[in-house]
């Protein structure tokens, strides 16, 4: 916002006398001096919008994303890559790609309803499991998840990976870096940046990505977000949402799974 500039007295309230002597400017000069107060105006306050308006909008937006994944994930248990109360008798795993659009589409749009239905009550919990689909670069694919299963180390993997959703870039595009990634981290209620940082270099968190993205590929999944359902100790199966989009030379189709399909399912179960 624009500082108000500051208003001088007019000279006749300081100086009786000059009441007695006015100087008549001619209007010429009035119009240009107006006309030049008002571009100083507009560029200050241009200026001042421009200096601002980013830093400001972008607090805005991130704060905003914080109360949305708080909100969405407050009270429930989380511990490591699960999602939901560790007696929960169905379990849901989940292969996601966080550079992966349609991945954002389910967890942003689908997967609150699942919680609020099946999760909240203790019926469900949900694994989350990385596999590569649509992040170009092997090294940066391990090293976000990586970053995800460290966040996970103090139960925080399912907001460090909703808020990563929220703020989710252009598409095979190169737009995660280590700054991306710390600002993702930054914006986790509760997490310890300083333990979080530690934690991402050690316990053997990028073989976790590699090992887990291994176990997809030879369980079958061939896109994100991919579906393994069943009850919780017990072998768990295939499992594919009701909507589904196969795109060109896809050989397999991408389903999204709706909190009704997961009800109808765990009805099935029961």
């Amino acid at each position: 916002m624009a500082k108000k500039q500051k208003r001088s007295m007019p000279r006749s309230w300081a100086d009786p006398k000059a009441a007695k002597r006015p100087v008549r400017v001619p209007s010429r000069a009035l119009w240009l001096r107006a006309g030049a107060a008002g571009t100083l105006m507009v560029v200050a306050v241009v200026g001042t919008v421009l200096l601002i308006s980013p830093n400001s909008s972008r607090a805005g937006a991130d704060a905003r994303i914080a109360r949305e994944v708080s909100g969405l994930l407050a009270g429930i248990p989380q511990q490591g890559r699960t999602l939901g109360s560790p007696t929960a008798p169905v379990t849901l795993q989940v292969f996601a790609d966080l550079e992966d659009d349609d991945s954002q589409r389910w967890v942003l749009t689908l997967l609150p309803a699942i919680i609020r239905e099946s999760v909240r009550p203790g019926i469900l919990k949900i694994e989350y499991l990385a596999y590569k689909t649509n992040t170009i670069n092997s090294e940066t694919f391990v090293k976000q998840q990586a970053a995800a299963i460290a966040a996970g180390a103090q139960d925080k993997l399912w907001d460090f990976v909703d808020t990563f959703y929220h703020e989710q870039g252009k598409e095979y595009t190169p737009y995660v870096t280590e700054h991306y990634i710390d600002n993702i981290a930054s914006q986790v209620s509760g997490l310890n940046i300083a333990q979080w940082h530690h934690d991402r270099n050690g316990g053997g968190r990028a073989e976790q990505v590699v090992a887990e993205d291994q176990t997809a590929r030879a369980e079958g999944i061939h896109v994100t977000p991919a579906y393994r359902l069943g009850r919780t100790g017990e072998p768990l199966k295939n499992f594919y949402g009701s909507e589904a989009i196969t795109f060109p030379k896809q050989h397999h189709p991408t389903t999204f799974a709706s909190a009704k399909d997961i009800a109808n399912a765990i009805n099935q179960i029961h």
